[in-house]
């Protein structure tokens, strides 16, 4: 393919590429992440995951197209810190509908949700589904975090509490800033933020097994959840590089699926 941006296409090129196409639509925030990261972080995460996947479909000739990043998603836990820019959740259902809706008129037959913030994905998880009954579609979410089978083999030395609680701004997350754009992170604010609220707790933390509307107020008092100290570059380049490299494998199983009664893979 001659490029893997869809604007960089007429609208009748579209129509002929879109049906042979799997469509990626990048989706993160514009929110608080500490007062060590910087508003974008999600945002510059996603963006260089799909950069990584652009040179990976180059060279296995894997037929897909970017749409624009989303740069603003659910961040309402986020809405005590300055900067934090969310839709509500109706509006941004709304929204992704309509990305939906625009891809399938367009002649796409399926759509990729590429996700790097944590409030959005239950949403996206709700709309994958609503997208795929209104327009035939087949309609995935991906967040690259959630693929790993061992999070302890991510590339970043994880401690127990940093696998348990480093959600928002810890080690990941800052050492995947330190690889991309350094000069924003502020490595003098470094600190630990580990919630106290799940002491004792084995059910209800962030581990989804019981689930809760909390607020970052509610678990944090810096903003971030997580601890950053010992974060690299190194190590962020390393989780860039296993995660992607697991998030091309879904890639290839999600443009193989077929519905029932298909005898040919369909994009």
């Amino acid at each position: 393919m001659d490029s893997y941006f869809l604007w960089d296409y007429t609208s009748d090129e579209i129509r002929a590429l879109a049906p042979e196409c799997v469509a990626i639509q990048p989706v993160a925030s514009v929110e608080q992440h500490g007062p060590h990261l910087p508003l974008g972080t999600d945002s510059m995460i996603v963006e260089e995951f799909a950069r990584r996947l652009r040179e990976r479909f180059q060279k296995e000739n894997y037929p897909a197209l970017f749409l624009p990043l989303m740069a603003y998603g659910k961040s309402n836990e986020h809405i005590n810190y300055p900067g934090t820019i969310t839709y509500s959740a109706q509006t941004f259902m709304d929204v992704l509908m309509d990305v939906g809706r625009s891809c399938a008129r367009a002649g796409f037959r399926k759509l990729v949700f590429l996700n790097a913030h944590g409030g959005n994905f239950e949403v996206l998880d709700v709309m994958a589904r609503e997208i795929r009954i209104e327009t035939g579609m087949y309609v995935f979410s991906i967040q690259p975090s959630r693929l790993p089978s061992d999070r302890t083999k991510m590339g970043c030395a994880m401690t127990p509490d940093e696998l348990r609680y480093g959600i928002h701004g810890g080690l990941a997350e800052t050492s995947a800033i330190l690889h991309v754009r350094p000069e924003l992170v502020k490595r003098e604010n470094f600190r630990e933020s580990y919630p106290t609220c799940f002491e004792g707790c084995g059910y209800v933390d962030f581990s989804g097994k019981v689930s809760f509307g909390w607020m970052t107020k509610d678990v944090s008092n810096t903003g971030a959840v997580g601890n950053p100290v010992g974060a690299t570059a190194e190590q962020g380049e390393q989780w860039f590089d296993h995660l992607t490299a697991e998030l091309y494998q879904a890639f290839v199983e999600l443009r193989n699926l077929k519905r029932p009664g298909e005898q040919e893979n369909i994009p």
